[in-house]
C-alpha cells in the first residue's frame, strides 16, 4: 500500500511540477520520473530476489532493462543541468537506449531450458547485441547525419522504434500464453505489460515529440514503469492461475521465439543499408548464420540426448531380458541360458547344440520394402523358430537379422534335423523377397555341438556355429552347415530342395 501512495504522489508531482515550470524537460520534472523508473527498478530487483532459482534470470533481465532507462533519464537529466556541448552526454544517452533492448530480446527469446547448451546463450546475447549496435548506428546516423536533415528520416526512425517495441511486447505476450508454469505466466505478464504500455506510450511520445514537447509529455514516460512497479508488488490476477495452455501450443511458441532475433536483426539490417550496405548486408548474412549455428547446436543436443535415453532403454531391456520387438529372449538371456545348458551337458553328458540363424538377403529386404516390413519379417521368423522347440529349448534374438536357438541333450545329427524343420516352416511362410534369388524369405544355419572336451566358455559354442554360418552364406546361402567335422557329412550339399526329394 506505501508503494501505491508513494507512486502515486509521484505522479502527481510530475505534474505539478512539470505544469509550474511550463516545460516536460526540466530538471525537476526529470528528476520525479527518475523517481518513479527507480521505484520500478526496486520493485522488479525485490522480486528477482524473492524468485526461485530457476526463474530469477528473466525477471534480473527486466530490471537490466529498467536499469537502462534510468541511466537513459539520469543522462538525459545531466545534461539539462550541465549541458551538452560537445553531443558526448546525448550520445551516451543513445546508448543506454539502445543498451535496453539487449535485455529485452533475451527475455522473450530465450528458452530458459537447463539443459540448452551455453553456446548457444551466447549466440542469442551476441544476436541481442547486434541489434543494440544497429540500433545505434541507425538512430545515430539518420538524427545526426546528412540524413538528418531529410524530414522523411524522423518519420523512419519513429516507425522504426514502434515496430521493435511493439514486437517486443506481441513476443512477450506469446511467451505469456505459451507458459505452461504458472511463476512463467507470471513473470511474462509483468514483462508484457510494460512493454505493451511502453511501446504504446513511446509511439505517443514519439509523434508528441515531433511537434514540439508540451509540459506534460514527461508524465507519459512515467505510467509503464508504475504499471510495472504495481504488477511486480502485487499478488497476481486469478485467471492466471486458472490458464493452462497446451503442451503443443507451448512447444511451439517456445520454438518460435528465438527467431525474434533474427528477424530483428535482418529488419535492422535492411533499415542501415541506407547509408552503409556493406553493413547491412553483413548482419544480415550474420544472422541467418547465427540461427543456423543456433538449430545445429539444439540438434546436436537432442542428438546426444537421444542417445542417451536409446542407451538406458537398452540397458533396461538387457535387465529385463527380453527382446522388445520379437518378444523372444535377448543376448544377455541368452548367454545365461546356453552357459546352463553346458552346464548341465557337462555333468549328465547330454550335449547341447547351438544354431546361428541368419535371415538371407535381409538388407535388400529392408531397403526395397522398407523398415516396418523388416520389423514384420523379423516377428514372423522368430515366432516360427519358437514353434518347432521342444519346451525345454530356447531361442534369442542374437542381433540384427540373427538369431541363435540352443537345443538341449542334441548331438550333431538332432540339429540337422531340427534345423530341416525350421527352414521348412520359414518356406512355408511364404514370405515374398524380390531381390533374394529364391523370390522368397530363406535362412542359412550354422550349427556347433558340445563335446566332451568343450571348454566351458559359450563364446566358443557361438563362435563354432557362426564359422558354420559362414560357410552356409558361402557355399550359396539357404543351405545349414555344422561345424562337428564328424557331422560334416550330413550337411554337405544340403538345402531347402533336399527337403522335396
Amino acid at each position: 500500500m506505501r508503494v501505491v501512495l508513494l507512486l502515486v504522489l509521484l505522479l502527481i508531482s510530475h505534474l505539478a511540477l512539470a505544469n509550474w515550470s511550463g516545460h516536460a524537460e526540466d530538471a525537476w520534472p526529470q528528476l520525479t520520473m527518475l523517481a518513479v523508473q527507480a521505484t520500478a527498478l526496486w520493485a522488479v530487483f525485490t522480486r528477482y530476489r524473492r524468485s526461485p532459482a530457476l526463474i530469477r534470470l528473466p525477471w534480473l533481465l527486466l530490471a537490466l532493462a529498467v536499469l537502462m532507462q534510468v541511466l537513459w533519464g539520469s543522462t538525459n537529466l545531466l545534461t539539462t543541468v550541465l549541458g551538452d556541448k560537445g553531443g558526448y552526454l546525448s550520445a551516451l544517452a543513445t546508448v543506454f537506449s539502445s543498451m535496453y533492448l539487449i535485455p529485452c530480446m533475451f527475455m522473450v527469446s530465450r528458452s530458459f531450458v537447463r539443459d540448452e547448451p551455453r553456446v548457444v546463450a551466447a549466440l542469442d546475447l551476441a544476436m541481442a547485441c547486434v541489434i543494440a549496435i544497429l540500433l545505434y548506428e541507425f538512430f545515430t546516423h539518420m538524427l545526426s547525419g546528412p540524413l538528418a536533415k531529410d524530414p522523411s528520416s524522423i518519420y523512419v526512425v519513429v516507425y522504426d522504434a514502434d515496430a521493435i517495441d511493439f514486437s517486443l511486447a506481441i513476443m512477450a505476450i506469446l511467451r505469456l500464453l505459451g507458459a505452461r508454469s504458472f511463476r512463467w505466466r507470471f513473470f511474462y505478464y509483468a514483462a508484457s505489460s510494460y512493454l505493451l504500455v511502453n511501446a504504446i506510450v513511446a509511439t505517443i511520445y514519439n509523434r508528441v515529440e515531433m511537434q514540439g514537447l508540451p509540459w506534460w509529455a514527461g508524465s507519459l514516460i512515467d505510467i509503464p514503469h508504475a504499471l510495472l512497479a504495481l504488477v511486480a508488488i502485487r499478488q497476481p490476477p486469478r485467471w492466471l492461475r486458472a490458464y493452462h495452455p497446451s503442451l503443443g501450443v507451448s512447444q511451439t511458441i517456445a520454438s518460435f521465439a528465438p527467431i525474434i532475433l533474427s528477424m530483428m536483426v535482418v529488419v535492422l539490417g535492411f533499415s542501415v543499408t541506407r547509408f552503409s550496405f556493406v553493413v547491412g548486408l553483413v548482419t544480415g548474412c550474420a544472422s541467418v548464420l547465427f540461427y543456423g549455428l543456433r538449430v545445429a547446436f539444439i540438434q546436436a543436443r537432442h542428438m546426444d540426448m537421444q542417445r542417451a535415453g536409446d542407451l538406458s532403454a537398452l540397458r533396461l531391456e538387457q535387465q529385463v531380458g527380453r527382446d522388445p520387438l520379437t518378444g523372444i529372449a535377448n543376448r544377455v538371456t541368452l548367454d545365461t541360458r546356453l552357459r546352463e545348458a553346458m552346464q548341465e551337458g557337462q555333468r549328465t553328458t547330454h550335449y547341447c547344440a547351438v544354431l546361428m540363424i541368419d535371415i538371407d538377403f535381409f538388407k535388400q529386404y529392408n531397403d526395397s520394402l522398407g523398415h516396418i516390413a523388416g520389423d514384420a519379417c523379423l516377428v514372423k521368423v522368430a515366432s516360427v523358430l519358437s514353434s518347432q522347440l521342444r519346451a525345454r529349448d530356447s531361442v534369442a534374438r542374437y542381433g540384427g537379422e540373427e538369431f541363435v536357438v540352443v537345443l538341449m541333450d542334441a548331438n550333431a545329427e538332432a540339429a540337422v534335423e531340427a534345423a530341416k524343420r525350421m527352414t521348412g516352416a520359414i518356406e512355408r511362410l511364404n514370405i515374398p523377397h524380390p531381390l533374394s534369388p529364391y523370390e522368397r524369405i530363406t535362412v542359412s544355419i550354422g550349427i556347433a555341438t558340445q563335446a566332451a572336451d568343450t571348454p566351458m566358455d559359450p563364446v566358443f559354442l557361438l563362435e563354432e556355429s557362426d564359422r558354420a554360418l559362414y560357410m552356409a552364406k558361402k557355399n550359396g546361402r539357404d543351405r545349414v552347415e555344422v561345424a562337428d567335422k564328424s557331422a560334416h557329412d550330413l550337411t554337405v550339399g544340403w538345402n531347402r530342395f533336399d527337403i522335396v526329394k
